[in-house]
């Protein structure tokens, strides 16, 4: 063999090592997801905590949708779920205390907590441009799996308090709406100095009222970070709604 030879015969060995290495870490890091969310209907849950008005919510910039059609490396939405996962939310929809307002699985490719995309959540009832419950999660893999929760879950009333409900995104080259500041006060608060370090040059504005069709009475935020184990059953509490969760891993195809 020439010298050609070897030289044509090593570069079609590192393409072909190029090509199943790539295919390999796509599916290594390919995960079944399967979630619940739901609320606690108990009615002692009004009273077993008082709830700040002061709520200031965002959508990041980094997110995506759950579908039933897209890219290979998208959250994609699937039929089947975890038996296991399948038990706890039959248990849940026969409960009378317990009302299911989100539930999904879904397949996805995880990413580092720093790169993982914000999975937008919208369930329960829809009270004009909004829903009952709505937020975002971050399911990343690093040494463990790890969740992270911005949800929130709103009251609609006759009567309504100061609160605003960001407008949850449609596509990613739309103009972000103004950030509402309720008082000067905010304007020094680590959550706002965090969203200007992120968001150079945006302006916020003074305006601070409802822009929802119906009043809304209370809003309770679930912020919280879970680190997981795969196969595992994990349950988020909350006094007023919680998450049921487990991630699977896919295991790569044998051919």
């Amino acid at each position: 063999m020439s010298k050609t030879d070897h030289r044509c015969y090593a570069l079609l060995l590192f393409m072909l090592w190029g090509f199943s290495a790539a295919a390999f870490g796509q599916n290594n890091d390919r995960f079944h997801i399967d979630m619940v969310i739901y609320g606690n209907n108990d009615p002692a849950n009004m009273y077993e905590e008082e709830w700040p008005d002061n709520v200031h919510l965002r959508y990041p910039r980094n997110w995506v949708r759950l579908q039933s059609s897209t890219g290979a490396s998208s959250p994609r939405i699937v039929d089947s779920s975890d038996p296991e996962f399948a038990k706890a939310a039959k248990s849940l929809r026969m409960s009378s205390r317990y009302k299911p307002l989100f539930l999904a699985s879904w397949e996805q490719d995880l990413k580092p907590r720093k790169k993982a995309p914000a999975i937008l959540i919208q369930g329960g009832k829809r009270h004009g441009k909004h829903y009952e419950l709505e937020g975002y999660v971050r399911i990343a893999v690093e040494r463990y799996l790890h969740l992270d929760t911005n949800l929130w879950l709103v009251s609609y009333g006759s009567r309504g308090g100061d609160y605003y409900l960001p407008h949850q995104p449609q596509s990613y080259d739309e103009v972000e709406e103004p950030l509402p500041l309720a008082n000067q006060g905010f304007a020094t608060t680590p959550e706002y100095a965090q969203f200007k370090e992120q968001n150079p040059g945006f302006q916020a504005n003074t305006p601070y009222q409802q822009n929802t069709d119906n009043p809304i009475e209370q809003i309770v935020v679930m912020k919280q970070h879970r680190r997981m184990r795969s196969d595992e059953l994990h349950f988020i509490d909350h006094p007023k709604f919680g998450v049921i969760i487990k991630v699977t891993k896919i295991p790569p195809p044998t051919n």
